[in-house]
């Protein structure tokens, strides 16, 4: 089983008094209990107080103390026989277990986690970016014409300007981490039918550096960064489609232990009111033509999105299905100064019912092009 250093993790010395170890008990509860933590700390004040109240249990009791001050750990004992450990180099007796079974069976005995090796570093955790941020902006079609310019609001974390990221107190210094004892590394034993084995992965605690923070940040509770509002400008373009998505340097969430900010990206939605269509820059619209429109010709007019109204002119013989190209009136072009082109399917209208007068005429029509009816 593991061995941790109780005297440590209570921060009292080996010959400590009872109310020494119990004055020590209780104000670690206090400072660590997990309900008065941030969110982002509660599974690190967790951990910590769980080795608080494990190392406490121990040495508030006489026997298990002086039973842990003799053998280091308080339990049954491991005959030495049964220990079976690998080395850094050549291949130990989990390579031999591996060829000989499958991974399903190798992770009963040694769990999930590998042994991990990892170069530990002597002064501070490694830098790590921060977390990009998408928001979504809603721009109306008439804004798609003539570009928008909006404030962005939301919040992000940003670098702790009391510790500058660092999330330790300013000059305060790190101590060995309780967990690992300095090693970064942890090393777990598990009984199995084959005896005991012994499995390490980097420390969960410390993150394989050996040390924590002596006097974490009054400010950002040792993590580097707080949360805080944040405001943008964005120039949403003329032209832009919907879905599009743009990325700000930076913007995003600042990154842990000196890493750099994320970015934030913006993703825009286009909201459709008016029914019509758009392909590339070209604007396209169904319109309605009466069939008398159809064969004497004459003009309909198509109002865009940005209110401009567009007369479109309506030659003699229009077929139902035919399309008429209005150039220049569609929607702008992001790469260019150009707009696209309005492009108009007709539909011929015919009316189910017509009046007396309108029906004479139809039928006078009718004789003059020699049509029976």
């Amino acid at each position: 089983m593991p061995k941790k250093d109780y005297y440590e993790i209570l921060g009292v010395p080996r010959n400590a008094s009872e109310d020494e170890i119990k004055a020590a008990y209780k104000r670690l509860v206090k400072e660590w209990h997990p309900d008065k933590q941030p969110e982002e700390r509660k599974k690190y004040a967790e951990q910590k107080f769980k080795e608080i109240q494990e190392a406490y249990e121990v040495l508030s009791d006489p026997q298990k103390r002086a039973m842990y001050d003799k053998f280091g750990y308080v339990g049954e004992g491991i005959p030495h026989e049964y220990h079976y450990t690998t080395t850094g180099s050549g291949f130990g007796f989990e390579d031999i277990f591996r060829d000989f079974f499958n991974d399903d069976i190798f992770n009963i005995f040694f769990g999930d986690q590998r042994t991990q090796t990892r170069t530990r570093t002597t002064s501070r955790r490694s830098p790590r970016r921060g977390e990009d941020i998408q928001l979504d902006v809603s721009v109306t079609e008439r804004d798609v014409f003539t570009g928008k310019v909006v404030t962005l609001e939301y919040e992000r974390y940003e670098t702790c300007e009391h510790c500058h990221g660092e999330g330790v107190e300013p000059g305060s210094r790190s101590v060995t981490c309780s967990k690992c004892h300095g090693t970064g590394v942890v090393r777990e034993e598990r009984r199995t039918p084959f005896g005991v084995f012994i499995n390490q992965y980097t420390c969960d605690v410390c993150g394989g550096v050996g040390t924590v923070p002596g006097e974490v940040c009054r400010v950002c509770h040792g993590i580097g960064r707080v949360r805080r509002k944040s405001s943008v400008i964005f120039d949403v373009p003329a032209g832009v489609d919907d879905g599009q998505v743009f990325r700000i340097p930076r913007k995003g969430n600042a990154g842990l232990y000196g890493g750099e900010y994320g970015d934030l990206y913006v993703k825009i939605h286009v909201q459709r009111t008016s029914g019509l269509r758009r392909e590339g820059d070209d604007i396209i619209v169904d319109a309605k033509v009466d069939y008398v429109t159809a064969i004497l010709g004459g003009k309909i007019t198509v109002t865009l999105p940005n209110g401009e109204a567009v007369e479109v002119e309506v030659p003699s013989g229009t077929q139902p299905g035919d399309r008429i190209t209005v150039r220049g009136k569609g929607f702008p072009s992001q790469r260019t100064s150009r707009r696209g082109n309005l492009v108009v399917n007709l539909n011929v209208e015919i009316p189910r019912k017509v009046s007396k007068k309108e029906k004479e005429l139809l039928e006078e029509i009718a004789r003059i092009r020699g049509v029976e009816f």
